[in-house]
């Protein structure tokens, strides 16, 4: 699993900024090593942070982005051209580079959001597959005989709502371990009588708990997780990306009043209309 977070790492640092490269080395780290949290509702770290995995991570980071370098002008090298011979032109300011290598800056952040919400949904796939297969061992089917059946009037409440829903929940007998009677509310549907038989899901005392999550269910989860991540990594990088564009706009339309404040009278000849009418 740590070649998989490496490989992501390499693929993230071969698109994003240098300065983007210790988020991304310190999230695919963070994501492989365990960084959680914990039930008292403070982040921390399931296992000890492995330093060894981090400075592994770092490498293929800037691995990654040092490689893309040569690999993006080979296939690049005429729009690297065209924009060479752009930027040379005395009228391009200081601030329009910068607002161009923002918008060059867009496919490269979205490809590192992407990578990063692939590190999450990794890491989140084997903590919750970990969990489960914990959980599969606390967790027994057994199967359990209800007591009342669906139609019976003491599960019945008699109000519309109540008498619209499939299911409803009538109580029931199990036994766990064997000899250790139990009873407890199970889930049922409303056609269904007493004496029926239902497979509940308890845990090594007996007690109702619940299923553990099936491997479509981890899958399905860490995608949404990733999904979710991606998208915030995509929103705060257009956000960034839309306040660095909304400064330059600004020191650049103050630059051009400046400017044009002062070659204004010389190119509309009031300048010399002033001369001349002294």
């Amino acid at each position: 699993m740590l070649g998989v977070f490496a490989a992501v790492a390499a693929l993230c640092g071969a698109f994003a900024p240098w300065a983007v490269l210790p988020v991304v080395a310190a999230a695919c780290w963070g994501c492989y090593d365990g960084l959680a949290v914990q039930q008292g509702g403070g982040p921390g770290w399931l296992t000890a942070p492995d330093l060894r995995a981090l400075a592994l991570l770092c490498a293929f980071t800037v691995l990654g982005r040092v490689l893309s370098g040569p690999v993006e002008r080979a296939v690049t090298w005429r729009s690297e051209a065209a924009r060479a011979a752009v930027e040379t032109n005395p009228l391009f300011r200081p601030d329009d580079r910068r607002r161009v290598r923002l918008e060059r800056s867009r496919s490269r952040l979205t490809a590192t959001a992407l990578g990063l919400g692939l590190a999450v949904g990794l890491a989140v796939h084997v903590h919750t597959a970990v969990a489960a297969r914990e959980a599969q061992r606390h967790t027994h089917a057994v199967t359990a005989t209800t007591l009342l059946g669906g139609m019976s009037p003491s599960v019945n409440r008699h109000t519309p709502r109540d008498e619209a829903a499939a299911m409803v929940r009538v109580p029931a007998r199990w036994q766990y371990p064997v000899g250790s009677p139990h009873t407890g509310g199970v889930v049922v549907f409303r056609h269904q009588a007493a004496g029926a038989r239902v497979t509940v899901w308890v845990d090594d005392a007996g007690r109702p708990a619940l299923r553990p999550a099936s491997g479509a269910d981890q899958a399905v989860f860490a995608g949404l997780v990733g999904l979710t991540a991606f998208g915030g990594a995509e929103a705060l990088a257009v956000g960034g990306r839309r306040l660095l564009r909304a400064r330059l706009d600004r020191r650049a339309s103050r630059a051009w009043a400046k400017d044009w404040a002062r070659v204004e009278p010389d190119w509309s000849g009031r300048r010399n209309e002033d001369v001349g009418g002294r």
